[in-house]
C-alpha cells in the first residue's frame, strides 16, 4: 500500500503544476522522505502503521504485522489524494503568482478534511482591514492548525496527536471564525481559544491538552531518575557545590512618559554613570551602550516599552567583586534620577542560569514549581505588596491560585499529577537505587529543555493562557527554551521580587535563591516526597498582611535564613482597603 501511494502521488505532482513536495517546518527533510511521512500519517489513519513523531526518522518496525487494506479502501484514499492536490492547483492556478510546491503541512490538513469529508458549513465573517473588505472562512483557518500543533508541542507531536488537535477545531469551526480578526499578530486559533466562545478553552483542556499530558508525563518523571543527579555516598551534595549564575533586569516606571524624548533616559543614565568612572565598552548591543569598569562585567539600558526604563547586566557569580562596584555606581546614577522625579522603581525580574541552579536535573525544577505554587504569599513578600493589592499586578508574574477560573483546576491537577509519579518513584527508589549517570552539560541541557517544553505547553498553558502572558509566571521556564517573543537565554526567571533599592537588597535576593535552590538539592538528595498543591490554593491577595509577614518569616528560617535581614522587604506588606470598604 504505500508504494502504491507513493507512485500515486508521484503521478500526480507530475501530472498538475507541482515541481515537488516542500515543508516549511522540516526543511532538513528530503522531498522523498517528506512523502514517506505523508503516506506513514495516510497508514497510520487506516491502523497500518504504528503512531509516530512528525520529526522522527522512519523506522524499518513501523508496520502493524498482519494488517491489511482492501482494494476498495485504497482506491478511497486515491480518490482522496486525486481531489486535494487537483483541488489545490486549481486554486493556485487562480493566483497572480501560482506556487508550484504543495507543503507537507497543507496536504495534512486537507487530507484530512477530505477523509472525514468536513463540509465548509460556516458563515464567513467579514472584517474591515487595509481600507477594504475581508471575508474570514474557516478553510483558511485551517491551514494554521498544523503551525498551532507545532507550537502547542515544539515540534514533538505525535500523528495521533495532530488528529485529536484537528478534531477539536472542526468541532469549534463557527467559533473559530467568528473571534477571528485582521490584522491578527498571532495565531487565530490561539486567539478563539483566549476568547473562549462556547468555553471551548475547558473543552480544549479537558479534550486535548489532557490526553497529550497523560500521554506524555510519565516519561517526563522518569528521566527524573533514569539520569540521576543523586550523587554516591562519597560525593559532595549538590546543594554544597552551588555556585550559581546570575542575571538582573531592573525595570523602573518612567514617570513623565508622554514628555520623554525617545532615548532621553538613557542618554542621562550613561552620562552620569561615565562620571562614576564607568566608561562606555567596546562590546556592541542591540539595546544600547554597555558600561563597565572592563568587558568582563557590564550594563546596558534601554526601553522595555515607552512605560518602562529598564537596566540589565552580563551574567555574574554572586561573588563577583565587579559585578558588585558596578551595581553600586548603578543604584547610585538611579537615586540621583529617581531624585530628579525621572522614575521610579518597578519589578526587579531575577534571571538564574538553570543548569547553573538545577546542574541538570529536572527534578529541582518540578520541586521549586511546587515551592512556588503552594507558596503564593511569596508574590507580596518582596516588596510588591502595594503594586498586587492597588493594580492588580500579579498577573504579571502569577501562580495558579491567580489563574482564570477555567484553568485553575487544570494546572494544579497536573502538577499534583506529576508530583504523584514522582513521589511514587521515590518510593521504588529506596528499594531500586538509581543510576549514577551524569552526563554532559549539552545533555544536561537537553533534558532540562524537555521537561521545560513540556510544563510550560501542558501545565502554565503559556499558548491558551487568556491574558496574553505567556511568560508571566511567578517562575517562567520559557527562557530555558525560547518562545515567541521570549529569548533563549538557558535561564529561569523569577519575576515576582521588588526592584532592589540597594546593593544589599541586590545580595539579599541572591542569597535567598542560593539558600532555596540549596534547599531543594538537599531535599532530592535525601528523597523527601514532594506536597501536592492544594486544590483551593488561595491568591497571594487573599492574606491578611499579617499572615503573609508571619509566614515569610517562616518559610525564611526554613531555608536557615535570617527573617530579619529581610524585613526590608517583608516589612513593607500591610493591608490596603479595598475602595468599597
Amino acid at each position: 500500500m504505500a508504494e502504491r501511494f507513493r507512485t500515486s502521488i508521484e503521478n500526480l505532482i507530475h501530472s498538475v503544476i507541482y515541481k515537488k513536495i516542500t515543508s516549511e517546518g522540516y526543511a532538513f527533510f528530503q522531498v522523498d522522505e517528506l512523502t514517506e511521512i505523508f503516506i506513514d500519517f495516510i497508514l497510520f489513519q487506516e491502523g497500518l502503521v504504528h503512531d509516530r513523531r512528525f520529526n522522527d526518522e522512519s523506522s524499518p518496525d513501523k508496520y502493524l504485522m498482519g494488517k491489511t487494506m482492501s482494494q476498495d479502501r485504497a482506491e478511497e484514499i486515491e480518490s482522496y489524494l486525486n481531489a486535494i492536490f487537483t483541488e489545490w492547483a486549481t486554486e493556485e492556478s487562480k493566483a497572480y503568482c501560482p506556487r508550484t510546491l504543495y507543503s507537507l503541512e497543507d496536504m495534512l490538513v486537507d487530507y484530512l478534511k477530505k477523509k472525514e469529508n468536513e463540509l465548509d458549513d460556516v458563515n464567513p465573517k467579514i472584517v474591515s482591514f487595509d481600507n477594504s473588505w475581508h471575508k474570514i472562512r474557516f478553510e483558511k483557518l485551517l491551514k494554521q492548525i498544523y503551525p498551532f500543533f507545532q507550537n502547542l508541542l515544539n515540534g514533538t507531536g505525535f500523528f495521533s496527536e495532530f488528529c485529536i488537535v484537528f478534531q477539536f477545531f472542526v468541532k469549534f469551526r463557527q467559533e473559530l471564525v467568528e473571534s477571528a480578526r485582521e490584522p491578527c499578530r498571532t495565531s487565530k486559533l490561539t486567539i478563539g481559544l483566549r476568547e473562549n466562545r462556547s468555553h471551548m478553552r475547558e473543552y480544549f483542556n479537558r479534550h486535548v491538552m489532557d490526553v497529550i499530558f497523560s500521554r506524555r508525563c510519565d516519561a517526563i518523571v522518569n528521566a527524573m531518575f533514569d539520569d540521576s543527579c543523586f550523587g554516591g555516598d562519597n560525593e559532595a551534595k549538590p546543594s554544597n557545590r552551588l555556585n550559581l549564575k546570575l542575571g538582573e533586569e531592573l525595570e523602573y516606571d518612567v514617570k513623565n512618559e508622554d514628555s520623554d524624548t525617545e532615548g532621553r533616559l538613557c542618554h542621562i543614565f550613561s552620562s552620569l554613570l561615565k562620571e562614576t568612572g564607568m566608561s562606555s565598552r567596546t562590546i556592541t548591543d542591540r539595546r544600547g551602550v554597555r558600561h563597565g569598569f572592563d568587558d568582563r562585567f557590564t550594563v546596558v539600558s534601554f526601553y522595555d516599552t515607552s512605560a518602562w526604563f529598564e537596566i540589565n547586566c552580563t551574567p555574574y557569580h554572586p561573588d563577583d567583586e565587579r559585578a558588585k562596584l558596578s551595581f553600586e555606581k548603578v543604584i547610585e546614577v538611579i537615586d540621583t534620577m529617581r531624585n530628579s522625579g525621572l522614575i521610579d522603581y518597578s519589578s526587579g525580574h531575577k534571571h538564574v542560569d538553570a543548569l547553573s541552579a538545577t546542574q541538570g536535573d529536572t527534578g529541582v525544577l518540578l520541586a521549586m514549581e511546587s515551592e512556588v505554587q503552594r507558596n503564593p504569599f511569596l508574590l507580596r513578600a518582596f516588596g510588591n505588596n502595594d503594586r498586587i493589592l492597588q493594580r492588580n499586578e500579579a498577573k504579571w508574574y502569577k501562580t495558579f491560585a491567580d489563574y482564570n477560573p477555567d484553568m485553575k483546576p487544570f494546572a494544579v491537577e497536573r502538577l499534583n499529577r506529576i508530583i504523584e509519579r514522582y513521589n511514587k518513584k521515590i518510593e521504588e527508589n529506596y528499594i531500586e537505587k538509581p543510576n549514577h549517570k551524569g552526563g554532559t552539560h549539552s545533555e544536561k541541557k537537553e533534558r532540562l529543555e524537555e521537561f521545560a517544553r513540556f510544563y510550560s505547553q501542558l501545565v502554565h498553558m503559556t499558548t491558551i493562557d487568556p491574558e496574553i502572558m505567556g511568560k508571566y509566571t511567578a517562575m517562567s521556564l520559557l527562557h530555558i527554551t525560547g518562545a515567541r517573543g521570549v529569548n533563549r537565554l538557558s535561564t529561569l526567571e523569577f519575576r515576582f521580587f521588588r526592584c532592589p533599592k540597594t546593593v544589599q537588597e541586590i545580595e539579599l535576593i541572591n542569597q535567598f535563591l542560593h539558600a532555596w535552590f540549596g534547599y531543594i538539592h538537599q531535599c532530592r538528595e535525601d528523597k523527601i516526597p514532594l506536597q501536592p498543591v492544594p486544590e483551593d490554593i488561595k491568591s497571594c491577595k487573599d492574606y491578611t498582611a499579617e499572615e503573609v509577614q508571619l509566614k515569610t518569616i517562616e518559610y525564611l528560617s526554613k531555608l536557615g535564613l535570617n527573617p530579619e535581614e529581610y524585613r526590608c522587604f517583608w516589612g513593607e506588606v500591610r493591608d490596603i482597603p479595598s475602595a468599597t470598604d
